[in-house]
């Protein structure tokens, strides 16, 4: 466990407990004496620093400290509480429970066998604060394992969202790539389509002109008839390219086509700027006319971009809700909005071209509250021309 302030209170201690030993002249430190606490200092560091991942060392370590401080406390004194503090830290903090729990008990015991000779009040004093610092300690060892855990959480729910972002740009690198595969397979089918029925017809009418062409020399009439069956072959194969072409093109293909036309536009809006834009719309959906889709189109690139330049908005919720009487196109961002609107070119063409389809248009925007426009439009059938 690496912690300044911890380790700010061990070299207080040490330093402490040195100062108490050489200001208290109960007898004077000889040689002896300063190898027990150097022994002691050495002990305490190499523990710490060189040993603190092996735990039956670190243990038999803080035993050793134990007796050298008895040893040292009995033949030169000093403070007997700052001989223990360090030992019993490391024991707390460094050691399994059963072993924080026995070398918290040797300290203990130490404090009494080096106060028994004091009064019953100091003594109990001593085991007081030894049993408060202790139970310091375990909160302190507590807290830092929950700290532990809580980074290893952090860091696997980082890797996993890491690794779904990766995922996800697989997954829309795939996507793309599935749908320029289906562009191709639908190129390929109309190229197929396109040469059987067009190509065989101009074919056949390039041959029957070069018959005509020679026929017409001789035998007029020939020609003539021949010209009024290749008219008719024409006709045929023309119709046969209207079927073809109207079976390329989807059946709800109008009811979705403005709906496309829109969902490409937003696509290559946020890629260009960053906004998030959510684009929803209704199951039901009725064909718009021509007009219609181009005012919606414009509506909505508008929007897009007054709620980019003027409102900083960084998400844009549409919404087009079909019913049977209306469609109604809902706008709105999470701008800077304001509380007095001046509309500008753009807004004013907008509103200019729904009033013309007998449309309804209204907004509502405040400061801080950001932007919302509704359209209302009617069906084809019911607008009256």
């Amino acid at each position: 466990m690496e912690n300044k302030k911890l380790l700010i209170t061990r070299y207080f201690t040490l330093s402490i407990l040195i100062f108490s030993i050489i200001s208290i002249e109960k007898n004077y430190i000889d040689a002896f004496g300063v190898i027990l606490l150097l022994l002691l200092i050495i002990n305490n560091q190499i523990r710490f620093f060189a040993f603190r991942h092996r735990e039956k060392i670190v243990f038999l370590s803080i035993i050793l400290e134990l007796i050298i401080s008895y040893i040292c406390h009995v033949s030169y004194g000093g403070w007997s509480l700052f001989y223990l503090i360090v030992g019993m830290m490391d024991g707390i903090l460094l050691l399994r429970p059963k072993l924080s729990i026995i070398t918290s008990g040797g300290a203990m015991l130490t404090m009494i066998l080096m106060t028994k000779a004091l009064s019953i009040h100091i003594v109990i004093s001593n085991i007081g604060i030894l049993l408060i610092l202790a139970l310091l300690t375990y909160y302190i060892k507590e807290e830092y394992s929950r700290l532990i855990k809580a980074k290893g959480f952090y860091d696997k729910l980082r890797i996993s969202e890491e690794n779904l972002l990766k995922a996800n740009r697989d997954l829309e690198i795939y996507a793309d790539s599935i749908k320029e595969l289906a562009t191709l397979r639908e190129r390929n089918r109309i190229s197929r389509e396109i040469h059987d029925s067009v190509g065989h017809s101009l074919s056949t009418i390039i041959i029957q002109l070069g018959a005509i062409e020679k026929i017409a020399v001789l035998d007029g009439n020939a020609a003539a008839e021949m010209a009024r069956n290749l008219n008719q072959f024409a006709k045929n194969g023309l119709e046969e390219i209207r079927v073809a072409l109207r079976q390329l093109k989807p059946r709800r293909f109008e009811e979705y086509e403005n709906i496309l036309a829109i969902e490409e536009m937003i696509r290559e809006f946020t890629k260009l700027t960053g906004v998030d834009v959510i684009f929803r719309f209704t199951k039901e959906k009725w064909p718009l006319s021509e007009e219609q889709a181009l005012v919606i189109y414009r509506i909505v690139q508008e929007f897009l971009s007054n709620s980019l330049r003027h409102g900083k908005a960084s998400k844009v919720n549409i919404y087009m809700n079909y019913n049977e009487d209306e469609l109604i196109l809902t706008l709105q961002d999470n701008g800077q909005g304001v509380d007095k609107l001046e509309k500008g070119m753009g807004l004013t063409n907008i509103w200019e071209r729904v009033r013309e389809l007998d449309g309804q248009i209204e907004y509502n925007t405040k400061r801080g509250k950001g932007f919302v426009l509704r359209v209302v439009l009617k069906p084809m059938e019911h607008l009256a021309f």
